[in-house]
């Protein structure tokens, strides 16, 4: 976190400035599953007092992005199988009712805008750009819960994104992300031809075959730490 103090300024509270840095270096993956956060070196490396940094803390635990062991300290989440396993089931309910209701109430303007998410998420992908593609991928997903116009439902979904942004990168393979892309174009000429059946049935699939390989991903990380104890 070098030279992150000079990022900081008056125009929003110390706690939130230190929440989005944390938070953006979990998700990037500088601050992976596992690691330790002190919250006196981070008030350090800032150059601010303890208080906001644990209040930013707090609320990183809040959104599940941290958590405090007791006697131990505080550490950014590690997914468990299961975990990522409900995480996927109630991302898969919601994903395919927000595409339902994005056929019937979305906008053309708005539709148009998830077909270049699309586009611009496939060619990412083709061109190897990690972040910008994850940043694709979750832009497409928010365009159709912003489309779903269910103010709840959108609500749900994104308190589900930075985790589901966090197990995507487990999830990085050039022949799988390109067929994600697919899917992502496909989900999109539905929802175009207003075919709200046919996008459900393809982003049920698309969420499914995530879900698949991460938690083979994770079933095999999970197998070999046990083998080293």
């Amino acid at each position: 976190m070098n030279d992150q103090s000079s990022s900081l300024s008056h125009r929003r509270t110390l706690a939130d400035q230190v929440y989005e840095i944390v938070r953006g270096q979990i998700l990037s993956m500088e601050l992976p599953p596992g690691t330790r956060l002190k919250d006196s070196e981070l008030a350090e490396t800032l150059g601010i007092s303890n208080t906001p940094v644990r209040e930013a803390l707090r609320r990183l635990e809040e959104a599940e992005l941290v958590e405090t062991e007791p006697r131990r300290g505080t550490f950014v989440k590690r997914l468990s199988l299961r975990e990522v396993e409900g995480l996927y089931e109630v991302r898969n309910s919601l994903e395919v009712l927000a595409v339902r209701l994005a056929a019937i109430r979305a906008d053309n303007a708005l539709l148009g805008q998830i077909e270049e998410a699309a586009r611009l998420h496939l060619s990412a992908v083709q061109r190897g750009a990690v972040d910008e593609f994850l940043e694709y991928d979750r832009r497409f997903h928010g365009l159709i819960a912003e489309g779903a116009d269910n103010p709840i439902l959108a609500h749900m979904l994104i308190s589900l994104a930075d985790r589901i942004h966090i197990v995507r990168r487990m999830d990085l393979g050039r022949w799988q992300d390109e067929t994600s892309g697919q899917e992502h174009h496909e989900v999109a000429r539905a929802l175009l031809e207003r075919d709200g059946e046919g996008a459900a049935r393809i982003m049920e699939n698309h969420i499914l075959e995530h879900k698949g390989r991460v938690l083979e991903i994770l079933g095999e990380a999970e197998a070999s730490a046990g083998a080293t104890h």
